[in-house]
């Protein structure tokens, strides 16, 4: 990789940086707006995970358009004196947006660290069978039809009841279990967790956790994953209750399982998620939807297209003259057709990084010679013919001739 290569992509990544923090903005005020227009748990779960995609995607889109407006604007014909931009790899001094590039690239590091620790983690949790009575209850919950197979559960030294595995769910239960709970309370607790089973909810987790880790910076990304997380729970709490589970009894193993919190985030806990009230609260009065809850979509539809519209920002990419010229300098710039006559005659160049890769003169090929920006076109005799010099920006000046 060059070094205009380099700097041009650390560069179009601050401008990702840029992009994403003035869209989340737009992104956070749009959900905000659009939870208050209902208290259904299934869809303000949706709602969190399509902001949630949105904040990564559009920041994506931007940037597609920033590469297409500088691909553009590199096409026209250039003017004013170019950027001076260094030739070698070695000479380049750090800039603003390397070192923004560094600090992310830095903190994805971290965030994937910590996921893989969790994930290790998960892996070397050990568990022995579950206790008879536990798997007895486990296996009544087949009349609720939850899930078409029932997973394998055993029980874990950890605290609140869980399930652990991507592609093979199991179902972990701390000792201990069956003194705290009764039996309506243990049976809505396993519910619960079916619930997460058949949801499909440890690889959506998975999935947000590695979108987390590359906008670790965003403080919108951690809102909205903390909603997601949160709206998950309440999800399972209703699916449990339209499977059999009593909401009471929900309700107080909730309570009862409160003080334990939660294992690793990458497994589903009985008791993660947080919002203890609102959950108990949303289990013994379901909350009802109004006419005063619908009356502000039309506000969330207008928050929701500024998001789109904030897109054009990426139109303004041609104002900053560095991030062009760098274009033009980098392994993504285009090659360059230079037609030009002087009192001597015709030639043409055909230049790309700042490299001359094909050059006629008066229509006929010539050999070309390069030393750094110092180019020397030789005709058949190995005589000089033009000697030109050549920007990184594959701006060209030539010597007069004769």
């Amino acid at each position: 990789m060059t070094a205009f290569t380099a700097q041009y992509l650390s560069r179009l990544e601050m401008w990702g940086v840029l992009v994403s923090l003035l869209q989340g903005t737009l992104i956070f005020a749009s959900w905000r707006a659009w939870q208050r227009t209902t208290a259904d748990a299934a869809w303000r779960h949706w709602l969190a995970c399509a902001h949630f995609a949105a904040l990564c995607l559009l920041p994506l889109l931007t940037l597609a358009i920033v590469q297409a407006s500088v691909s553009d604007v590199a096409g026209q014909p250039p003017h004013g004196p170019p950027t001076v931009l260094p030739t070698v790899f070695d000479g380049v001094r750090p800039n603003l947006g390397m070192v923004v590039a560094a600090v992310w690239l830095a903190g994805v590091a971290v965030m994937l660290w910590r996921l893989a620790r969790e994930a290790r983690a998960l892996a070397r949790l050990r568990h022995a069978p579950a206790p008879a009575p536990v798997s007895t209850a486990l296996r009544k919950t087949v009349r609720a039809r939850l899930v078409t197979s029932l997973p394998e559960i055993g029980e874990a030294r950890i605290r609140s009841p869980q399930v652990a595995g991507w592609w093979r769910p199991r179902l972990l239960v701390p000792p201990g279990l069956l003194a705290l709970l009764d039996a309506a309370e243990l049976e809505a607790v396993l519910l619960h967790e079916l619930a997460h089973v058949r949801r499909g909810d440890l690889r959506w987790n998975l999935l947000q956790r590695l979108v987390l880790a590359l906008l670790w910076f965003h403080p919108v990304a951690w809102a909205l994953q903390a909603a997601i997380a949160r709206e998950r729970e309440r999800c399972c709490d209703a699916l449990a209750v339209r499977h059999g589970a009593r909401p009471a009894a929900l309700a107080r193993a909730l309570v009862k399982l409160a003080e334990a919190g939660a294992r690793p985030t990458l497994a589903m806990s009985m008791s993660h998620g947080g919002a203890l009230v609102e959950r108990v609260q949303d289990l013994l009065q379901p909350p009802q939807a109004g006419m005063a809850l619908r009356r502000r979509g039309a506000w969330a539809a207008a928050m929701s297209l500024a998001c789109v519209l904030a897109l054009g920002a990426g139109r303004l990419a041609p104002t900053d003259g560095v991030l062009g010229e760098l274009y033009l300098a980098s392994a993504f710039g285009p090659t360059i057709a230079i037609q030009a006559r002087d009192s001597a005659g015709s030639f043409a160049l055909w230049v790309r990084q700042g490299r001359v890769i094909q050059a006629s003169v008066r229509d006929r090929p010539v050999h070309i010679s390069q030393q750094g920006g110092r180019v020397t076109l030789t005709d058949a005799t190995r005589a000089p013919v033009l000697v030109l010099t050549v920007t990184p920006q594959d701006r060209v000046q030539w010597e007069a001739r004769h």
